[in-house]
């Protein structure tokens, strides 16, 4: 890991080169700078570490400006020997907010919450390329149309477009058209989402898969599940697990 340590004062900064090397020895510190100019210069003109820690009040001004100035891609922990800046800090995305003098304990607290946000924001990394791949596949793709159903006494089809979703009941597959028509299916919930195009339907548990068009309202549930209300209404409630409520909410209804 690559650090840039921003702190006006000596003591300060000999201080925290000597915590962060105790506690990983491995870690490289790149650069040390005083004030907002001259970090700013180097920030411009080099690539962003993997972390800066940044006082919040230097000699010619708060750190807070260097983030106004230029973007940084670093995780950043902030240092003040005053706490009214917390808030504002946690608003520039910060990892931790470290109270001067430093502990030792703190600092080694703060890099257990970079390590976590770190694997955050791999895993939002990985899901981006794989939505990316999954998005060159969906393109290339032909997806089903329509079904075909059995009446009482006939057959006709169903386009898929009609349908605002599809769940299973007493283990019979059921579509559930926008004007509130049910229709049974001859099929696997599985089989089915297979031949779904992906970023209009999302089976949102074992029994049900919905229209993106068919969804109202989305509300918060205990435990991290999420709640889904749809247009027509569901006879029972549709639940988002927790497992899959970050991919439901923050990457298929935000594409």
């Amino acid at each position: 890991m690559k650090i840039v340590i921003i702190e006006d004062e000596i003591p300060a900064q000999r201080l925290l080169k000597k915590y962060i090397l105790d506690l990983h020895p491995n870690y490289e510190i790149i650069g040390v700078f005083g004030n907002v100019s001259e970090s700013v210069c180097w920030l411009n003109q080099n690539p962003s570490p993997d972390i800066i820690f940044l006082d919040v009040q230097l000699t010619d001004g708060l750190g807070f400006n260097i983030l106004e100035q230029i973007k940084i891609n670093s995780f950043i922990i902030f240092t003040t020997a005053y706490d009214q800046y917390a808030i504002q800090a946690f608003k520039n995305n910060a990892v931790d907010y470290l109270l001067k003098p430093i502990k030792i304990e703190e600092l080694e607290e703060a890099f257990l919450k970079l390590d976590s946000k770190k694997n955050l924001f791999q895993r939002a990394i990985l899901k981006d390329l794989h939505l990316s791949i999954s998005n060159n596949i969906y393109e290339s793709k032909q997806y089903r149309e329509r079904f075909l159903v059995s009446g009482s006494n006939n057959w006709y089809t169903l386009n898929v477009s009609e349908i605002a979703y599809f769940y299973i009941e007493s283990e019979v597959c059921y579509a559930v058209t926008f004007n509130k028509k049910k229709h049974p299916l001859n099929l696997r919930i599985g089989n089915i989402m297979e031949d779904l195009n992906p970023s209009v339907f999302f089976r949102t548990n074992r029994q049900t898969i919905i229209n993106i068009n068919a969804i109202k309202k989305v509300e918060n549930w205990f435990g991290g599940k999420l709640v889904v209300v749809t247009d027509p209404k569901h006879h029972e409630r549709i639940v988002v697990s927790r497992l899959n409520a970050v991919e439901f909410r923050d990457v298929w209804l935000n594409r």
